[in-house]
């Protein structure tokens, strides 16, 4: 039998076999159960990213916090401290440093907060003014969700609470390598970073928590691998390690709107948790531990307030307040504090990660306000120090 088909004549075999081809065909283009099932995961999963970076946005931007953050840090260098922090909705910050026996006022108005990848910048300062040096870098757990693409989703239990677990991989340089979201809210419980940079690389895992409508970190979690190298005269200095880093963040308090809050400069945390005031101006300079200068024999000069407006502070919580934060606690050429900037809610965030111990200086010409005297020498004082870059 022979049929026409638009003209053309086709045998009864003829079209038995293009009918076994046509289903040949069909079979070889469709997906099993188990894959179609993953592909659909996949993408309910990227709409989960998206109502993650849409939660993200309608969250309430940062306001005056203040904190206390635990830092434990072992591996090849031992740290631990405790912080008090101030945070103002300006992005600016102070922070009460205890580290044993010491205490120091870290205030970003007076720091040189330097990112970690500017390596002639961090030299500058570093020879320049050491004492004013903070290298940083950024946590970022924004970002387009083109930017990423999900690769898994799952569902897991964090503290028996379920969660949509979504595993990321950055089509750029994202960080984010994996979140646990709120199935409600799309907010974070957990996310996993990855970062890469000149000094080295490290993973980072942050734990969110609500504090009243806000969110904020829990605890970090911090394993990072440096390697680098400094100049020391005409050879080489490698620094090589693993750092296991965990900060806790306690005691979260939410503080009113206010023009100018700051912690009272006198009074740091001893025995109990540091003052927070509202001064103007005028009112910091009087009863504040201030530095004159450096005397004749190389000493430093300090002045003592004993009174200031509004304080009825001792005597005696001045001199421990001076004792507790002389200059002279930290050697800011070897004992280098970093920190990192939580890029969050429209806002930085600071997390002091830990203070790094060179051992000796780094600078190949040591600056020359930090040799000792050379009475009796060449020179009646040191010769200036020869600075690579910058000034």
């Amino acid at each position: 039998m022979v049929r026409h088909w638009r003209g053309v004549q086709i045998s009864g075999v003829a079209l038995a076999l293009l009918g076994v081809w046509i289903g040949m065909g069909s079979r070889s283009t469709s997906l099993p159960p188990a894959q179609v099932q993953a592909a659909t995961q996949l993408e309910e999963g990227e709409q989960w990213f998206q109502n993650y970076q849409a939660a993200l946005q309608d969250l309430p931007a940062l306001p005056n916090l203040q904190y206390r953050q635990q830092v434990r840090v072992s591996g090849t260098q031992e740290f631990t401290a405790t912080l008090d922090v101030l945070y103002r909705a300006d992005q600016s910050w102070q922070a009460w440093l205890a580290q044993g026996d010491r205490i120091r006022l870290l205030d970003s108005e007076d720091l040189r907060i330097v990112d970690q990848s500017d390596v002639f910048e961090l030299y500058s300062v570093y020879v320049s003014n050491p004492e004013a040096l903070i290298p940083e870098v950024g946590f970022r757990l924004g970002g387009a969700e083109e930017d990423y693409r999900v690769t898994a989703v799952e569902q897991r239990f964090l503290n028996e609470q379920p969660l949509h677990h979504l595993t990321l991989e950055p089509e750029a340089d994202g960080q984010l390598r994996e979140l646990w979201l709120d199935p409600d809210t799309f907010l974070p419980h957990q996310a996993l970073l990855f970062l890469s940079g000149v000094w080295g690389e490290a993973y980072v895992l942050i734990e969110f928590a609500p504090i009243e409508e806000y969110w904020l970190p829990e605890t970090t979690r911090i394993n990072l691998g440096y390697g680098f190298w400094t100049l020391e005269g005409l050879s080489r200095r490698v620094f090589r390690g693993s750092l296991s880093i965990e900060h806790q963040y306690q005691n979260y308090q939410i503080l009113p709107e206010a023009g100018d809050l700051r912690f009272r400069a006198t009074q740091p945390p001893v025995d109990r948790p540091p003052q927070v005031v509202g001064f103007t101006p005028a009112q910091i300079e009087a009863g504040d531990v201030r530095s004159l200068g450096t005397n004749e024999d190389g000493s430093e000069e300090f002045s003592i307030g004993l009174t200031s407006e509004g304080s009825e502070a001792l005597l005696g919580d001045r001199i421990t307040a001076f004792n507790l934060t002389r200059p002279a606690s930290r050697d800011a050429l070897t004992q280098i504090d970093t920190l990192a900037r939580l890029d969050w809610v429209g806002g930085d965030l600071p997390i002091y990660l830990f203070q790094f111990d060179t051992g000796t200086p780094i600078s190949p010409i040591q600056p020359s306000n930090t040799r000792p005297p050379t009475r009796g020498d060449v020179f009646e004082e040191p010769p200036p120090a020869i600075r690579l870059f910058g000034n």
